[in-house]
């Protein structure tokens, strides 16, 4: 069991003790103080959550994103949410690491810088030096923040469940799920073992692409809350004063570097940055480092899949297929009115026709995809909106780099030109799977048409229609669609075929993979009989 999850366990016993009446007093007095009874803005709900801590910070931060339940200005209000905190002092920072390692800070550091790096409402970073001479940076916990924060999430479930007697809402995304999501999403960032593990996997995924970087974890070092990595230094993205400093072509090299990372992170891999703001990216000699991995995504196939079947379609104008597509990330809460679902697509599709893919703006679209489907009482899959998130997140890093290269493009150039061989083999052995079952249902078809002629004998089943075909039109129209099942069956197993040339299964027969082999020998053998029977027909 995780840190945050018994700390959150101790918080829910003490939810009827001395501390919850405390905590709503401050919470009380900080909206007195805001002059809340007077009404409420954008800017001064930002304030009170910044008053109010880390918890409330990240609260307004998850619901920015979901714009089905706020204005507009309100969701560009929080989406700027940053905690405004002050950083620790020396002493307190050294006692915590000491705490944490088991030992003096000069057994394990040469120096120990006191200043920090940077400071945020769970930790604050400092750059320190090894006994070997290896710099680093160590991430380090404010003490008491776990409990902080878990007595906040314990007050937040219990307005929640009072919440619910008033009502469930009718629309979008409910208060209990936001609590719930962030509840979630903290019991990673608040056990550095967690960032840990993702800093190691998402190095193992970028090795080998030219111009990217990330921290090595030290793990001997990392504890829940101690994170020790190599340290890197560099301009942030964010540094607008170092950015004019580049030249045009340089922005637009970094622009693009940043943004087909990160199309590969989401496409190929399934593990992504979910916090990619311009902070979260140095510039280095080499290109560019990524940092801070206490928030990341992940992706299932099916799911990378279903992303890029949305882009596809989006690219081409294809309102079928992201009607498809929507399909398999939004659950509808009642009944599927498909007219109306693909009229809401051509919209969408028709309204950003006319955007070339330079120009393309990537929040107005999600925002319009999402805005459809919860007015129109559909509930999104939560992968989407996290991913939806870090894409608006990432198209704000590009542009603070270059004007010219936009996340969309990158995206649909991504999957236009790169190839992965696991996925077509999974292609392929759906192909052929999809091709057996069709066999399979053609040969179950004419014990199916005896028991349908034995349900109408029995007056099971009642069939109303005139037909006035002949005898010999019949039997014509019989042929041509035996034949074509037959030239489509042949088709199918061919292109499958030639998809398992591509991958290095075994074993194999005359440089081909031996399922592959039989799929031509199949293909062929069916062909060469849709062959003879048209040359037949033809003398008859």
């Amino acid at each position: 069991m995780s840190i945050v999850t018994q700390a959150l366990t101790r918080a829910r016993k003490r939810i009827e003790s001395d501390h919850t009446p405390k905590r709503m007093a401050e919470i009380v007095r900080i909206m007195r103080d805001h002059k809340v009874i007077e009404g409420i803005s954008p800017e001064k709900v930002v304030a009170i959550l910044q008053d109010l801590g880390p918890t409330f910070v990240k609260l307004g931060q998850i619901a920015s994103t979901h714009a089905d339940m706020l204005p507009k200005e309100y969701c560009d209000a929080l989406s700027v949410l940053r905690s405004n905190v002050t950083p620790m002092d020396a002493q307190t920072v050294r006692t915590q690491v000491e705490a944490q390692l088991g030992k003096p800070i000069g057994e394990v550091f040469a120096s120990f810088d006191d200043a920090p790096l940077g400071s945020a409402s769970v930790a604050q970073v400092h750059h320190a030096e090894l006994l070997d001479g290896t710099e680093v940076a160590v991430k380090v916990q404010r003490p008491g923040i776990v409990e902080t924060i878990t007595d906040d999430f314990a007050l937040l479930e219990k307005v929640v469940s009072m919440s619910e007697l008033v009502g469930e809402p009718s629309q979008g995304i409910s208060l209990k799920e936001i609590v719930a999501e962030l509840e979630r999403t903290s019991k990673s960032e608040l056990d550095f073992t967690h960032e840990a593990a993702n800093l190691r996997r998402f190095r193992s995924n970028n090795e080998g692409r030219s111009g990217i970087r990330s921290p090595i974890c030290l793990r001997e070092l990392c504890t829940e809350a101690i994170l020790v990595e190599s340290y890197i230094s560099g301009p942030e993205v964010g540094d607008g004063a170092y950015l004019k400093t580049l030249s045009k072509e340089r922005r637009d090299n970094l622009g693009r570097l940043v943004a087909d990372n990160f199309a590969a992170q989401v496409l190929v891999d399934g593990f992504y940055h979910a916090d990619p703001h311009a902070g979260n990216v140095l510039l280095v000699d080499e290109g560019i480092c990524w940092i801070d991995f206490g928030m990341m995504g992940t992706m299932t196939s099916k799911e990378r899949q279903t992303i890029t079947d949305m882009i596809v379609a989006i690219v081409k104008h294809d309102a079928y297929g992201l009607k498809r597509s929507v399909l398999h990330v939004a659950t509808p809460r009642g009944a599927i009115d498909h007219g109306k679902l693909l009229d809401m697509c051509e919209r969408i599709i028709d309204e950003y026709a006319d955007s070339d893919l330079e120009s393309f703006d990537t929040s107005a679209l999600l925002d319009e995809i999402t805005n459809m489907l919860t007015e129109n009482g559909y509930d999104l899959d939560p992968f989407l909106t996290n991913f939806a998130r870090a894409l608006i997140t990432i198209e704000g890093t590009v542009k603070a780099l270059s004007s010219r290269v936009n996340i969309m493009e990158c995206l649909s150039s991504y999957v236009n030109t790169k190839f992965d061989p696991q996925a077509m083999m999974r292609d392929a052995k759906s192909l052929l799977l999809k091709t057996a079952q069709g066999g399979e249902d053609l040969a179950g078809l004419p014990t199916k048409a005896v028991e349908t002629m034995d349900m109408l004998q029995k007056g099971q089943l009642k069939i109303g229609g005139d037909f006035g075909m002949e005898r010999r039109s019949l039997s014509t129209f019989s042929w041509v669609a035996d034949g074509a099942i037959r030239a489509l069956m042949a088709g199918s197993l061919f292109l499958g075929s030639c998809l398992l040339c591509l991958t290095e299964l075994e074993p194999r027969i005359l440089g081909v993979p031996a399922i592959g082999f039989a799929g031509f020998v199949i293909g062929f053998v069916l062909m060469l009989q849709v062959f003879l029977d048209l040359r037949r027909v033809r003398k008859s």
